[in-house]
């Protein structure tokens, strides 16, 4: 439910950076198909999170030079706590992704890595050129999309979640609540910083048309690369993303909420209900997260 009056970060959150550590190799030699045996969803998520890794080394360094121009002196301590938790969370999705990717370089994709190189000149043609706020502007519009897919998961559809086989399952269920977590952090930092508003929204449009060009180039390569880039399979990719129940039409009202002028990621909070919908898969990595903890 969206609050009546303007919501805030909670005093009380905590952010936890989980150590989490998969073999998604084994488990694509195992179904190459590893979302109810199905090539398009699979190789959504295969594109979908190949973008993560340089992504987010891409955020880390926004919010570093945000934070580090705007003076630690001058910014609230819990925001600055929270922003240290952000970068060590967001450095761990990085290299589980990291992982993802290697696998599908090693199942034959070898062009995946190339799309990573064109990333990361991308990156770092931004940071040479665009204004540290501009780039975290980019950064809270993406931590807004992500934090979007998880609700997503949780309250329409699960399926999505649910149909996808161990570990991108339980990979998909830690990615999302730590981006519930930290949604507000760049936010947040974005205000203390005085970014204004059209600078915020126009890096929503350029994010989410960023991100969609980059997907679709890595979901026709993987299909591509299968022989199953033919009228059948593109049509089944335009269903999912865009059909009755496909997912971007299902991010659309959510995404559209960053618009407001008053608008806060906390108007919602979904942490409750992902624990309770993911369970099982959140005991998993807690058990993961104790493992690597006594290892350490």
């Amino acid at each position: 439910m969206l609050g009546k009056r303007r919501a805030r970060t909670p005093d009380a959150l905590k952010l936890i950076a989980r150590s989490v550590r998969f073999n998604y190799l084994d488990a694509m030699k195992k179904n190459r198909y590893w979302h109810d045996n199905d090539p398009v969803k699979t190789h959504f998520f295969n594109a979908l999170q190949a973008l993560f890794p340089e992504g987010e080394r891409f955020f880390m360094d926004s919010a570093r030079d945000v934070r580090d121009q705007v003076g630690k002196d001058k910014l609230p301590p819990q925001l600055l706590e929270q922003i240290q938790l952000f970068i060590r969370q967001e450095a761990m999705h990085g290299r589980e992704h990291d992982g993802w990717s290697q696998a599908l370089i090693d199942m034959g994709y070898p062009a995946m890595k190339m799309f990573d190189e064109k990333l990361k000149r991308d990156n770092k043609w931004s940071r040479k050129n665009l204004s540290a706020l501009s780039r975290l502007a980019m950064t809270s519009a993406s931590e807004h999309f992500t934090a979007s897919l998880a609700h997503l998961f949780i309250y329409h559809r699960p399926d999505l979640v649910e149909k996808a086989g161990t570990p991108f399952r339980e990979l998909l269920v830690y990615h999302a609540l730590e981006e519930v977590e930290h949604k507000a952090v760049c936010y947040d930092l974005y205000q203390e910083a005085n970014g204004g508003y059209f600078m915020r929204v126009s890096a929503m449009v350029f994010v989410t048309m960023d991100l969609l060009v980059r997907l679709r180039n890595r979901m026709r390569y993987l299909l591509e690369q299968d022989g199953l880039w033919d009228a059948k399979h593109r049509k089944a990719t335009r269903e999912l993303l865009w059909g009755r129940d496909g997912i971007m039409r299902a991010l659309a009202p959510f995404l559209l909420q960053y618009f407001r002028p008053n608008f806060h990621p906390w108007e919602t909070d979904e942490r409750h209900d992902l624990l309770e919908k993911f369970s099982a898969e959140l005991t998993i990595i807690d058990e993961m997260q104790g493992q690597e903890a006594k290892a350490a």
